[in-house]
């Protein structure tokens, strides 16, 4: 499953479960940054998990790490394996994973393709910015449009009209909450580009990733200090006592998370530069009086 920041893969994830509901199904989530989120939130579910954290499963840094877990779920005798990958992933280094693990375990693991979950409402604005919103794309069998419910009907035409332009070969669904309207599309994926040309990367361009770190702070507030900034950033997202965070632009959703966390965090992964941090910092002690880290 790839799809920029926001755009809706961990629900997508939730829901093809609910798909594989038979056999055993094994789950890959990849988080650019150090600390586990989505993780989490999926292990809430009762789902087994395998992390990877602090960099993109395509990147060389990461790639290993990712060959390795993939090699594992063979001892599990799984019938089912979906990966989550960060969404600042470049999915077209895929072809050179799946060479390698076919090397080492030749016959034993069968890619059926990629979904791109994309955000209609805010499609237009991350394209123009991340080049890893356009890879995703051109790397896709099947692409869901999601957020329809708060799109406009512009914005989703508009979503539509770029993804048939980067990709004949994928099939296009409009959905919201990452609804699955037909199993039948996920049951005849199918890999459309085996032979896409793509390496696995040295690092991600562009991209600043930081994790504030703070004491309890009643989760209103915070919500309304979130408003103040994160639409300068891609994502943020992470916990607050016993509520789930997360922000897309100025969007900001607040959940009730019941499993007690040890440490309030937020992960936010943002354009490159020192600007945004100044303004983080500054604008938290000017709200709060407990203390804020920024850690790189």
């Amino acid at each position: 499953i790839t799809g920029f920041l926001g755009a809706g893969k961990t629900t997508l994830m939730k829901n093809l479960l609910k798909v594989f509901n038979y056999g055993k199904t094994a789950v890959i989530v990849n988080e650019f940054g150090q600390e586990g989120v989505d993780g989490a939130v999926l292990e809430k579910e009762g789902m087994v998990i395998e992390e990877i954290v602090d960099g993109s499963i395509f990147c060389v840094c990461r790639s290993d790490k990712f060959i390795e877990t993939i090699l594992k779920t063979e001892k599990l005798d799984v019938d089912h394996l979906i990966v989550e990958s960060s969404g600042l992933a470049d999915p077209f280094g895929m072809q050179e994973v799946m060479g390698i693990v076919n090397k080492l375990s030749p016959d034993k693991f069968h890619y059926s393709g990629s979904i791109c979950v994309i955000d209609a409402k805010n499609f237009k604005r991350v394209y123009s910015l991340a080049p890893a919103a356009k890879q995703q794309v051109l790397g896709a069998d099947l692409i869901f449009i999601n957020k329809t419910d708060i799109a406009s009907s512009t914005e989703i035409k508009e979503s539509e009209e770029v993804l048939q332009d980067l990709n004949v070969h994928a099939t296009i669904v409009k959905t919201s909450f990452s609804h699955i309207p037909d199993a039948k599309q996920i049951y005849a994926l199918q890999w459309r580009q085996p032979d896409m040309k793509g390496v696995l990367l040295k690092k991600t361009l562009g991209i600043s990733k930081f994790t504030l770190k703070f004491d309890s702070v009643p989760i209103d507030q915070l919500a309304d200090w979130l408003k103040g900034w994160a639409e300068k950033a891609y994502r943020v997202k992470g916990f607050c006592d016993q509520y789930y965070v997360q922000a897309v632009q100025n969007d900001v959703d607040v959940s009730e998370f019941h499993e007690e966390k040890k440490e309030n965090f937020l992960v936010v992964l943002a354009p490159a530069g020192e600007a945004l941090k100044e303004e983080i910092s500054t604008s938290w002690n000017s709200k709060f009086t407990s203390a804020m880290q920024i850690i790189s």
